[in-house]
This record gives structure tokens, sequence and C-alpha cells, in this order.
């Protein structure tokens, strides 16, 4: 088992046994988020482990004890360990599709209407997600109270598309949401690919939510290339945060006993003495 609360990262290790090999999952974490995340289940053929809902369980106890309200995961729903995770208490909250973008290296594109987003920009991002991400997903993944810091879309002095970008080693991964009044979709995916600083040529890839979907006609258009459809899955915990004047309080109230010689009136009585 590896602990690591510094860096938010905390891997259980199932052992083998009858021929079996082990199985490993991790969870990841960051202070103040309200979300963790399990980061992987391995190997993909222990999915089918009778062990597998009792890691993932393990997973979501250290997730509430480091304080979060939610622990999420992302599966193929064809894979096992679909039925796993819902065995251990998660439901599903929206789908999705990563789709693998076209390479865009040396395509010229004159004017765009992408910046990086601006602190003034804020309210209206906000409003936007609002407006198109349904309750249920915010229930999972709430916005964050930091300021956006991917790509706007400005059109019409609106802002009618944001993304979110994250770098990686092996790949660029875009989280976008667009509004239907956007203008030319089609054309502002491909040059959102064309101002992403990416020397190295790494692959793009988006990801497209089911409330999304109406996206996915444009992206074949252009050629991107999709993955199997994926369950996001989330996993309500209570977080196991308390106070120390909390817990005393807690620890009072179980180790208190009822006076059961004592009638009601007459505790009614010595509260009504005490108030004058």
């Amino acid at each position: 088992m590896y602990l690591n609360p510094a860096l938010g990262i905390y891997t259980n290790i199932s052992p083998s046994e009858d021929g079996i090999p082990p199985l490993f999952g991790q969870m990841t974490y960051q202070q103040g988020e309200r979300s963790a995340r399990v980061a992987f289940i391995a190997p993909e053929t222990g999915t089918t482990n009778s062990k597998l809902p009792l890691l993932v369980e393990d997973l979501a106890r250290q997730a509430g004890e480091w304080g979060a309200y939610h622990l999420l995961a992302e599966i193929d729903e064809s894979s096992p360990a679909f039925e796993a995770f819902r065995q251990a208490g998660f439901s599903v909250y929206a789908w999705q599709r990563i789709w693998k973008l076209p390479v865009s290296a040396g395509e010229v594109f004159p004017q765009t209407d992408w910046a990086p987003a601006r602190l003034d920009q804020e309210n209206s991002i906000r409003s936007l997600f609002l407006s198109l991400v349904p309750p249920l997903v915010l229930s999972a993944e709430p916005m964050t109270v930091h300021s956006f810091s991917g790509l706007a879309c400005h059109q019409n002095d609106e802002v009618t598309a944001y993304s979110d970008i994250e770098f990686g080693p092996q790949g660029i991964y875009l989280k976008p949401i667009f509004h239907p009044d956007a203008v030319d979709v089609d054309c502002l995916i491909r040059s959102l690919t064309g101002i992403i600083p990416n020397q190295s040529n790494r692959p793009i890839y988006m990801a497209v939510r089911s409330y999304q979907s109406w996206l996915e006609h444009g992206l074949q258009k252009i050629g991107a290339e999709a993955s199997p459809r994926q369950a996001l899955l989330v996993k309500h915990l209570i977080a196991r945060q308390r106070s120390p004047i909390l817990e005393r309080s807690l620890h009072a109230l179980e180790t208190r006993h009822a006076e059961t010689s004592t009638p009601l009136a007459r505790v009614e009585s010595r509260n009504h003495q005490g108030s004058n």
C-alpha cells in the first residue's frame, strides 16, 4: 500500500490468491478540491476479480478521510469493472467519448475567436456552464472557486465557448463547453487545436459529454477519431473532517446518560428558574 497525503496519491494492492494476479487501484486527490478521482485499476484483465468492489470501497474510504466529498471514475461502458463499481455504490452522472483530433500542424488560421480567458469573463463563463451543464453533473463536478484559466471564445460580445486544457507528456486534453449559438463550431474546433502551444506535436484529445453530443457530427466531418463510450461515475462521500470542538461535543452526547429518575416537569422547572 502506498500512501502520500502530501501528493494526494493513494494506492491499494489486493494480493494474489489461487493463481489470480494481484489487483492495483490508485486514487488521487488535490487538497481543497471537492472531488477525488480513481486514477487507474490494473491490470485490465483483473477487472473481473471478485475483490474489486472491496478495493474500490477502500479507495473511497481514503478519499473521504482526506476530505473529498465525491470520488469520480471514468470507465468504458463495456468494461467488466462497470458492475463492480456499481456494487461499490457508484452511479452514472453522464457519458462521454474521447475524440482524437486531426493534426493541424502547418494549417494557418488568420483569425480566431479564441484567447486566454480573462478575469472579467469569469461571470460569463460561469453562466455558460450553469445554462448548459445539467445539475446532476454539477453536483458531481462543481465549479471551483478559482478563476477559469483555459481558452474562451468571444463572439458577438458574448462568451459562446470555453475549454479547459491539460498538458501531459503523451498528449493534450481538452474539456470544452460550446453554446448551440456558437458560430461555425467546426472551424472553432480546428482553430482551437491550431493555437494551442504544441511544439512536440503531441496528439490532442477532446472529451465530448453526453449533454454536448451534437458536437460529434462536426468532429466526424473534420476527421476526428472516437474512442468507445465511457460512463462517468460518482460515489458521494461523507467528508470525515470534524473540528476539535465538534468532536468534544459529539463525545459528550455519546457518553451522556439521561437521569431517568428526574421527571420532565422538574427539568422544565429548573430551566425556567435558571432563566429568571
